[in-house]
């Protein structure tokens, strides 16, 4: 009975330790700490010139974490990116191994686009990625 007594006390103490921690994470987030991530994805419209809305393809900026993630038509992908003004530059990116037959020369395309892009303009809510020559590599528009 004594050993029943010291683990309910135990278990009390450790509980009212517990609760109060919670308050105080409550409390702390009370203060409106809240971050807002900025994240921004665009359907890709063109590529390369050629109509590919069918194929559902997109890109996410995410500024924050200076990263480029998406879908290639058969894949997802992300990589690193750093940016001076217009001027883009990215990293290799890492990408899932599906296999899709159908779609394998679309995803090619695309990370071969995704390799030449150099600029990045966003006017209203238009994205367009071009190469170092000023041709349109990727055109999208921002999802709701």
């Amino acid at each position: 009975m004594k050993y029943l007594a010291i683990i309910l006390l135990t278990l009390t103490i450790s509980n009212t330790n517990t609760c109060d921690n919670r308050t105080n994470t409550t409390a702390d987030n009370g203060k409106k700490n809240i971050q807002e991530t900025k994240k921004n994805t665009y359907s890709i419209n063109l590529l390369n010139g050629k109509d590919v809305v069918q194929e559902k393809l997109y890109i996410t900026f995410d500024e924050e974490q200076h990263l480029i993630s998406g879908y290639s038509g058969c894949n997802t992908f992300t990589s690193k990116y750093t940016m001076t003004k217009d001027q883009i530059s990215l990293g290799l990116p890492i990408a899932s191994k599906i296999y899709c037959e159908k779609n394998m020369a679309l995803e090619e395309e695309f990370f071969k686009a995704l390799f030449e892009i150099k600029t990045k303009t966003i006017s209203d809510k238009d994205l367009s990625l071009k190469d170092s020559n000023g041709k349109e590599l990727l055109s999208g528009i921002l999802k709701n």
